[in-house]
C-alpha cells in the first residue's frame, strides 16, 4: 500500500529551506560554478520531496508546468544573444560608441559616464558589456583629468546596472519577469516608479560632483584611437542607431516581447546587410557564435567588439533551466506554502513591511552568494511569491523589488563576481563602491512607494494610490 504524502510542518519547512540555501551558499563561496551549485540544491530539494513521500508523478507535473512557463523567457534570452552579435556586425553598437565618445568633455565627463553606460547597457542588455566597452573607454579618457577615477567608475557602474535593470534585453530583467510570471513590459513599467526618480537624483549628484572636480587637460588619444578604429572597420552613420531605438519603441508600444524582439532581429539583420555589406550566412554565424574581429589596434578595441551570439547566453540558459527545475521541485514539496502561511505572514502584516523584508532578504542572499544575482532573484521570489499573493499585492511589485535589490546590489558586493569583473576590467579597487549613489538610492524609492502606495497595485491591477485600473 502506497504511503500517504506528508504535509510539512513549519519547523520542517524552515529547516529544509535553510539547508537548500546553505548548500547554495557554501558551494558558491567554494567557487563552485553557479549552475552546478543550483543543480546540487535541486538534488537536495528532491530529497526533501522524497522525505515528504510526494509521488514522483506529481513532481514531474509541477516541473513541466514551471519549465513551460519559462519557455518564452528562454526564447527572449536566445534572441538577445543573436541581437548583440548582429548589432556589432551591423555597426549599431560601434555607432553608439563612436558618437558617445565624440560628446566627451571634462566638465560633463562624470554625468556623461552615467548616461552613456546606461544607453550602452540599455541597448545591449548587458552591464558587463557596457563596463567592458564604453566604461573602459571612459576610464581611459578620465585618467588624464583631475577627476577622481573612483567617482567616474562609480558613475559608469551605476549607468551600466541602470541599463541592465531596465533593458528588455537584459538577462536579469527577463529572469525576474519570467520567474514571477509577470509580462516583460509590465515588469519594466513597474520598475520605472522606483528607478527613474532614483536615476534623476543620481544624475544631479553626478553632475554636481563632476563640476566640482572638473579641470585639467583631456587626453583624447585613446578616444581618438577607438573612433579611428571604428571608422576604419565600420561604416559609421547616425541611421545605424535606429535598430537600437526600435527596442525602445517596442517597449513604448507594448508589443508582445517575443514579437517585438523578433521584429528587432529582422530589422537589425537588414540594416547590417545594407549598411555594412555583411553577407546573410556570415551574419547568421555572428548571431550564433558572436562577432569576432582583429582590428590591429590592440585589445582595448577588440575586447569591445568581440562578443554576443547565442553561445554567449548558453550558461545563463542552462542555469535558468536548472533553477526552474529546482523551483518546481521546491513548489511541489509545499514548504514555500508553509513558510508563507505559518512563518512569514505572522510577521508581515502590510505592504510596507513586505517590501522592506523582501529587499533585505534579497540583499542578504546576494551578499552571501558573492553577488549571485540569479540565485538572489530566484530564491527571494520562491520565498515571497505566496506572501504577495495572500496580501493581495500584484506580482509586478515583487518582480520590481527583486531587481531593486537583487540586480542592483551585485556590483557593490566587495567579494562578488560583478565587483571582481569591474576591478579586473577597469584596473581599480573597491574604492568606487561608495560612489554608486544610484544603487543606494533606488531602495529608498522602493520603500517610499510601499509607504505611500504610489507605484503599488493590488492583485487585480488596481492602483493603490487611486483605486483605478492600471
Amino acid at each position: 500500500m502506497e504511503k500517504a504524502r506528508k504535509t510539512p510542518s513549519a519547523l520542517f519547512a524552515v529547516v529544509s529551506f535553510v539547508i537548500i540555501i546553505a548548500v547554495l551558499v557554501y558551494l558558491i563561496n567554494q567557487e563552485v560554478d553557479t549552475t552546478m551549485s543550483v543543480f546540487a540544491a535541486a538534488i537536495v530539494s528532491v530529497i526533501v520531496a522524497l522525505i515528504l513521500r510526494i509521488p514522483w508523478e506529481d513532481i514531474e507535473k509541477t516541473l513541466l508546468r514551471v519549465v513551460s512557463d519559462c519557455i518564452p523567457t528562454f526564447l527572449i534570452v536566445i534572441m538577445v544573444g543573436m541581437l548583440v552579435g548582429i548589432w556589432i556586425a551591423g555597426g549599431t553598437v560601434p555607432a553608439l560608441m563612436y558618437y558617445g565618445m565624440k560628446l566627451i568633455s571634462p566638465k560633463i565627463l562624470v554625468p556623461l559616464a552615467f548616461v552613456l553606460c546606461f544607453l550602452t547597457s540599455e541597448f545591449t542588455g548587458t552591464s558587463f558589456g557596457s563596463v567592458a566597452t564604453m566604461g573602459l573607454a571612459l576610464v581611459g579618457v578620465a585618467t588624464t583629468t583631475t577627476i577622481p577615477l573612483p567617482l567616474v567608475i562609480g558613475a559608469l557602474v551605476c549607468g551600466a546596472w541602470f541599463g541592465d535593470k531596465m533593458s528588455p534585453m537584459s538577462d536579469t530583467t527577463n529572469l525576474a519577469s519570467g520567474v514571477t510570471r509577470v509580462p516583460l513590459y509590465t515588469h519594466i513599467n513597474s520598475m520605472m516608479y522606483t528607478t527613474i526618480p532614483a536615476a534623476i537624483v543620481a544624475f544631479v549628484l553626478f553632475t554636481i560632483a563632476g563640476l566640482v572636480y572638473a579641470g585639467g587637460e583631456l587626453d583624447t588619444t585613446k578616444a581618438n584611437l577607438i573612433c579611428d578604429t571604428l571608422t576604419a572597420n565600420f561604416r559609421i552613420n547616425p541611421i545605424l542607431i535606429l535598430p537600437a531605438i526600435l527596442v525602445l519603441l517596442v517597449s513604448v508600444f507594448k508589443l508582445p516581447a517575443l514579437l517585438g524582439m523578433g521584429l528587432t532581429v529582422v530589422v537589425s539583420t537588414l540594416f547590417a546587410m545594407v549598411f555594412q555589406g555583411v553577407g546573410f550566412v556570415e551574419l547568421m554565424n555572428f548571431a550564433a557564435n558572436g562577432f569576432r574581429i582583429e582590428t590591429g589596434a590592440g585589445s582595448i578595441v577588440d575586447n569591445m567588439l568581440n562578443r554576443g551570439g547565442i553561445t554567449s547566453m548558453t550558461g545563463l540558459l542552462i542555469t535558468f533551466m536548472i533553477a526552474s527545475v529546482m523551483g518546481g521541485i521546491i513548489t511541489a514539496t509545499g514548504i514555500l506554502d508553509v513558510l508563507a502561511k505559518d512563518v512569514l505572514l505572522k510577521f508581515i502584516k502590510n505592504k510596507t513591511v513586505l517590501v522592506i523584508v523582501t529587499l533585505i532578504y534579497c540583499y542578504i542572499v546576494n551578499f552571501i552568494t558573492a553577488g549571485g544575482q540569479t540565485v538572489a532573484i530566484i530564491v527571494t521570489q520562491q520565498t515571497f511569491e505566496d506572501a504577495y499573493d495572500q496580501l493581495g499585492i500584484h506580482r509586478k511589485v515583487l518582480s520590481r523589488t527583486l531587481e531593486d535589490s537583487g540586480t542592483l546590489s551585485a556590483p557593490i558586493v566587495p567579494w562578488g563576481v560583478a565587483t571582481l569583473f569591474v576591478m579586473s576590467t577597469l584596473g581599480c579597487g573597491t574604492e568606487y563602491i561608495p560612489y554608486c549613489w544610484f544603487i543606494f538610492i533606488v531602495p529608498v524609492f522602493s520603500i517610499l512607494c510601499a509607504v505611500t502606495g504610489f507605484g503599488m497595485w493590488d492583485k487585480d491591477g488596481n492602483k493603490l494610490w487611486k483605486g483605478k485600473k492600471a
